[in-house]
């Protein structure tokens, strides 16, 4: 009967560890922002500020482990547009522009998220690791002219135990939030719009 137990005992935990290795898919929400204040270098000028959505797919990436096909991670572009929209019209703002309607002003900026990707390197030896990316695009017109610029950031961050919604979350709004940042400090750009 011992004999029986132990084959039995041996199955039970390898089926735990399995069921242990099923991640289910994350709907993610990132909210990008803006941190600290941004020098004033315009004097006033007008701009419309319009988000989009480039992607082909809101699949950013997988969570890993044993089914890592089936526990996608998304990002439906559209849940960020309000904060994308808010974040940029803030950081004109600061840099001296007055945000408007589409049609009134000087200059008009498309950003747009061009990618967004989430992977996970694993290693049975240590802590596993997610790599995240998040790129803009963006192109000003402005009388006849147009400015053209792609924004990339990056995000290494090792884990124990894969990380939850929430975690996710402040990780892609992490690298969101940075790449969004490289875009209101090109100088290229803001001086191609503060020239009158």
């Amino acid at each position: 009967m011992k004999k029986l137990l132990v084959p039995i005992a041996v199955v039970g935990l390898f089926m735990l560890g399995l069921s242990g290795c099923g991640l289910s898919p994350q709907q993610l929400y990132p909210e990008p922002r803006i941190a600290g204040q941004l020098e004033r270098v315009a004097n006033g000028q007008t701009v419309s500020v319009a988000v989009d959505d480039q992607r082909t797919t809101s699949v950013i990436g997988h969570r890993g482990g044993l089914y890592a096909e089936s526990n996608t991670l998304t990002v439906e572009g559209r849940t960020t547009f309000p904060r994308l929209q808010a974040e940029a019209e803030a950081a004109l703002r600061m840099r001296g522009f007055i945000p408007v309607p589409q049609g009134q002003a000087g200059s008009q900026l498309r950003l747009s998220i061009a990618d967004l990707k989430y992977s996970v390197v694993e290693d049975r030896t240590v802590a596993s690791k997610v790599q995240l990316t998040a790129v803009f695009a963006v192109e000003v017109h402005k009388e006849g002219q147009v400015y053209r610029g792609r924004y990339t950031a990056n995000l290494d961050k090792g884990f124990v135990k894969p990380p939850t919604d929430s975690a996710n979350n402040r990780l892609i709004s992490w690298v969101m939030s940075d790449a969004l940042e490289r875009v209101f400090k090109d100088k290229g750009l803001l001086q191609f719009m503060a020239n009158q």
